[in-house]
C-alpha cells in the first residue's frame, strides 16, 4: 500500500487529538466516580467472609485508577507528532481496558458472597459503571467496546452466581443495556470522525477563499520592521516608510509605539516588545497625520536583542468588516437599529433579570396605508419618507433608548422608564403627532399617519417574545380603531386574541362538519312592491357559540386564507338551494377582496353555473370598492371575465369610501347599492336625501340600477321611491331566513318568497298595486 495522503494523515492526527482531549477532560469525574463506587462496595460488604480478597481487589482497583488518572493528566494532546499521539492513544486504551477487567473481576468476586442488600448495591454500582462508558470510553471506541463486554460479562456472571436461574429477566435487561451502549459508542465514534473531517474541510475552504480574495484585491501591502531594545525603529525599509506616507529618515529612531493609538492594543504591543516575546497578527490602529489605518503586526525576537517582523495593512478589510457588522445590526435605509439588533437588545433587557421588565416599555408603530404612497408616488419618495419618519422618532427619545425599523413601514421604540401608563400614552400621542406632521420632499408636501401599540411587562411577568406579542396585539387593536390611533395592551386584548385563535381553529372544520348555512333576504321593487331577488347571507351555526354572523368570523377567514374555500362553497350552495324556486328573481352573492384576487374565482363561478344550470343573468355578484383600490388591472380583468360569463356585478356600500365616483368610471357596474348610513336618516335629513337623489340620477345616466339597504320603516320606502331608487331591502321587508323557511308560496304572485315581517310592507304592496292600476287606467 502507498503512503497515506497528507490530508488523510491530518484527519487521523486531529482525530487522535480530539479523542485524547475528551479522555483527559472526563478523567477527573470518571476517576472520582469509580473510587466512590469502590468505597460504596467495600462498606456494603464490610461483614463479608472474603474480607481480605475484597480489600485486596479494592486496593488494586484504586491504585490502578489513581495511576491511570495521573497518567491521563500528564498528557498534552496539543503537542507532539502523529507517532507520539498514536503511542499515547494505545496506552490510554490499554489502561482503560485494564480498568474494565478489574471491574469485571470485582463483580464476580463480590457475587460469590452477596446477599440481600449487598446484591442490590452490587447491581446499582455495576449498572452505573457499565453506563459510565459514556464518560471517557466514548472517546476511545475500542476501549468502550471492551468495557461493555467485560462489565456485561461480569454482571451476567455475578447475577448467575448471586441469584441463579431467577436472574434471567435481569440478564435480558442487561443485554438490552449493553446493545444500546454498544450502538451509542459506535455513533459517537462516527460523530468524532465527521466533526474532524468537517473542521478540516472548513479550514481548507476558508484558506481557499482567503487566497482567492488576496489574489483578486492584489493588496501587497506587507512591509518589514525592526526595533531595538527600546522599541525604536531601526533600518526602516522603503516600503514601510511608503505605507506610512513618511520619510524613512524621519522614522529612524522613532518609537514604534508612538505610531499606535493609545489603548489596549498599544499596551499589548508594549508588553510583547518589553518582554521580547513573539506574537502574530496583533491588531493595532495606526495614526499618521490625522489618518487612521488598521494594521496587523507579527514579530519575533532576534539574537542581537532587537525584534523584527511584518506589518500588514488591513484597513480595507477592517472597513469592510465594520460595514458588514453595521449592516448586520442596522437598517441600510434609515440607519436605525434593525430587527436583529432590536431583538438582541430586547432579550438583553428582559433576559435573566425579569424584574427589570416593569421598567421596559415597547412602542410598536405601523404606518397607515403606506403602500398607497409607494404605488402612487414611487418607491424613491417612499424611501425618503421612511428615512424622515425614522429621524423624527429618533429625535423624540434619549440617547440610551432604541429606535428600530423592523422592516417595511414598521418601527419600534424601546424605552427603559418607570413612567406610568398615563405618561406612556402621552409619549405615544407625541409619536403620532411627529409622524402626522407634513413632509416636504422635492417641493411636494406629503402626509402620513401611524398606528401605535404600547406594551410593557407587569412585575416582570413576561420575556422578550411575550412583550413583543403584547405590543403586536395592542397595535392590532389600534388599527381596528382606524387611522392615527393608539392602544395600550390590556389583558382583554389577550383574551380576544385567544378567542380569535379558537374561532380560527373551529372555522377550519366548519365546512367539513356542515356547520355553515345560507340565509336569504328578499329584495323588492319599489315601484311594484314585488320581490325581484334575494341576497345570500352566510351564517355559522357554531355548536357552542350559537349562530354567528359574517362579522364574527369572516375577518378571521380573510386573514387565514380560508375565505377562498368558504366563498366557493357559498357560490355553489346559493345556486343549488335556489335553482328550483319559481319566479324570475336574481340571487345576490357577496365577494371579498381576497376572492376577487384569486385566479380561480372565474372557474369556480363557471363550474357552479354549469353544475346547477342556473341562468347566469340572474346571478349578481356584489363587491366593495376595496376590490378596486388595487391600481393594477388584475381585479378589473377578473370582473370583466365574470361579466363575460353573463353574471351581473354590483358595487356594495356605495358612498362610504374615498373614491367611489372614480370606481364607477373604472368599471361598468350593473347595480349600485346605497349604504344604510344614508338610508337611516333619509326621512329627516336633507343631506342624505340630496346624496341619494344624486346617486340615483348618476346611476340612471350610467345605465345602472340602484338598491337601498337597511329599510326599517314604511316612510323610507315611499321617500326612496320618490328619490328615484329602484329597489330596497331591509328588516322591514324581511329578515334573512333559511331557504326552507323562506320558500313559501305567495298566493298572489306564485313566487316562493318569505312572508314580510311587518304589515307595512303588505300595505305598501297594496298601495302600489292600486297606484299602478290607476296609472294604467289613466293611460288607457
Amino acid at each position: 500500500m502507498g503512503r497515506p495522503s497528507a490530508k488523510s494523515e491530518e484527519v487521523r492526527r486531529l482525530l487522535l487529538v480530539r479523542r485524547l482531549r475528551a479522555v483527559t477532560a472526563g478523567n477527573t469525574l470518571a476517576t472520582l466516580s469509580a473510587i466512590a463506587s469502590i468505597f460504596v462496595l467495600v462498606i456494603a460488604f464490610d461483614e463479608a467472609k472474603l474480607e481480605v480478597p475484597i480489600l485486596t481487589w479494592a486496593g488494586v482497583a484504586i491504585g490502578l485508577f489513581c495511576l491511570r488518572a495521573f497518567y491521563f493528566a500528564s498528557l498534552d494532546p496539543e503537542i507532539g507528532d502523529s507517532a507520539s499521539l498514536r503511542r499515547d492513544y494505545r496506552r490510554v486504551t490499554a489502561a482503560m481496558m485494564a480498568s474494565s477487567v478489574v471491574w469485571a473481576v470485582g463483580f464476580v468476586l463480590l457475587a460469590l458472597i452477596a446477599q440481600g442488600l449487598e446484591i442490590a448495591t452490587l447491581a446499582v454500582v455495576g449498572t452505573a459503571m457499565m453506563v459510565g462508558v459514556l464518560l471517557i470510553h466514548r472517546a476511545a471506541p475500542q476501549a468502550g467496546y471492551v468495557h461493555i463486554l467485560m462489565l456485561l460479562g461480569g454482571l451476567l456472571a455475578a447475577a448467575w452466581l448471586a441469584i441463579g436461574i431467577e436472574a434471567a429477566p435481569v440478564a435480558a435487561l442487561l443485554l438490552v443495556y449493553g446493545l444500546t451502549l454498544w450502538r451509542a459508542v459506535g455513533r459517537m465514534d462516527a460523530a468524532f470522525e465527521a466533526a474532524v473531517v468537517g473542521d478540516i474541510e472548513r479550514e481548507d475552504a476558508a484558506a481557499t477563499v482567503a487566497m482567492l480574495l488576496d489574489d483578486y484585491e492584489e493588496q501587497s501591502t506587507d512591509s518589514l520592521w525592526i526595533v531595538d531594545g527600546d522599541a525604536r525603529l531601526r533600518e526602516v525599509s522603503e516600503r514601510f516608510a511608503k505605507v506610512l506616507g513618511l520619510d524613512g529618515e524621519a522614522l529612524e529612531g522613532m518609537s514604534l509605539l508612538d505610531l499606535v493609538e493609545p489603548g489596549e492594543e498599544r499596551e499589548s504591543l508594549s508588553r510583547y516588545l518589553v518582554e521580547q516575546r513573539a506574537f502574530r497578527d496583533l491588531p493595532v490602529t495606526i495614526a499618521v497625520e490625522g489618518e487612521r489605518r488598521f494594521w496587523q503586526l507579527s514579530g519575533r525576537p532576534r539574537m542581537d536583542g532587537t525584534m523584527s517582523g511584518i506589518a500588514r495593512d488591513v484597513t480595507a478589510a477592517r472597513l469592510i468588516e465594520q460595514r458588514v457588522t453595521f449592516m448586520a445590526h442596522y437598517d441600510n435605509l434609515t440607519n436605525l437599529a434593525n430587527r436583529y439588533l432590536f431583538n438582541e437588545r430586547l432579550r438583553e433587557l428582559l433576559g435573566d433579570n425579569r424584574s427589570r421588565g416593569a421598567n421596559i416599555a415597547l412602542f410598536y408603530l405601523d404606518l397607515d396605508d403606506f403602500k398607497a404612497i409607494n404605488d402612487t408616488r414611487g418607491h424613491l419618495v417612499g424611501d425618503r419618507l421612511l428615512r424622515e419618519v425614522g429621524e423624527r422618532l429618533a429625535g423624540e427619545v434619549r440617547q440610551q433608548d432604541l429606535v428600530a425599523r423592523l422592516g417595511g413601514d414598521e418601527f419600534a421604540v424601546l424605552l427603559e422608564t418607570r413612567a406610568g401608563d398615563g405618561l406612556l400614552i402621552e409619549r405615544a400621542h407625541r409619536f403620532l403627532s411627529v409622524v402626522r406632521a407634513p413632509y416636504e420632499i422635492d417641493g411636494q408636501s406629503y402626509r402620513v399617519s401611524t398606528s401605535v401599540g404600547v406594551a410593557r411587562c407587569l412585575e416582570g411577568d413576561c420575556d422578550a417574545e411575550e412583550l413583543m406579542r403584547r405590543a403586536d396585539l395592542a397595535l392590532y387593536a389600534a388599527k381596528n380603531k382606524g387611522r392615527d390611533n393608539l392602544a395600550l395592551f390590556e389583558p382583554r386584548l389577550d383574551q380576544e386574541a385567544r378567542e380569535r385563535r379558537d374561532i380560527e381553529a373551529d372555522l377550519r372544520e366548519a365546512l367539513a362538519r356542515d356547520q355553515m348555512r345560507l340565509h336569504f333576504q328578499p329584495i323588492i321593487e319599489l315601484d311594484t312592491g314585488q320581490t325581484t331577488g334575494y341576497e345570500a347571507l352566510l351564517r355559522w351555526y357554531h355548536p357552542t357559540r350559537g349562530v354567528l354572523g359574517p362579522a364574527d368570523f369572516l375577518p378571521v377567514a380573510e386573514d387565514t386564507g380560508l375565505i377562498t374555500s368558504i366563498g366557493e362553497w357559498v357560490i355553489r350552495r346559493a345556486l343549488e338551494e335556489t335553482v328550483g324556486w319559481d319566479g324570475d328573481f336574481r340571487i345576490a352573492i357577496n365577494l371579498s377582496t381576497t376572492q376577487v384576487a384569486d385566479a380561480k374565482l372565474v372557474a369556480a363561478v363557471s363550474q357552479a353555473l354549469r353544475a346547477t344550470d342556473f341562468p347566469p343573468e340572474r346571478v349578481e355578484l356584489e363587491i366593495t370598492e376595496h376590490v378596486l383600490m388595487d391600481t393594477s388591472d388584475a381585479n378589473r380583468e377578473t370582473l370583466l371575465a365574470l361579466r363575460e360569463l353573463g353574471v351581473r356585478i354590483a358595487l356594495d356600500d356605495f358612498g362610504t369610501g374615498y373614491s367611489s365616483l372614480a370606481y364607477l368610471r373604472r368599471f361598468p357596474f350593473n347595480r349600485i347599492k346605497i349604504d344604510r348610513a344614508f338610508v337611516r336618516d333619509v326621512t329627516h335629513d336633507l343631506g342624505s336625501q340630496a346624496i341619494i337623489s344624486t346617486i340615483t340620477r348618476l346611476a340612471e345616466a350610467m345605465d345602472m340600477e340602484t338598491t337601498a339597504e337597511g329599510i326599517e320603516d314604511r316612510a323610507q320606502l315611499d321617500l326612496l321611491r320618490k328619490l328615484g331608487v329602484k329597489e330596497a331591502q331591509g328588516f322591514l321587508i324581511c329578515k334573512p331566513m333559511l331557504a326552507e323557511t323562506l320558500a313559501q308560496e305567495d298566493p298572489e304572485h306564485g313566487a316562493k318568497i318569505g312572508p314580510p315581517v311587518d304589515k307595512a310592507v303588505i300595505d305598501y304592496r297594496a298601495a302600489r298595486k292600486a297606484a299602478l292600476k290607476r296609472r294604467g287606467g289613466q293611460a288607457a
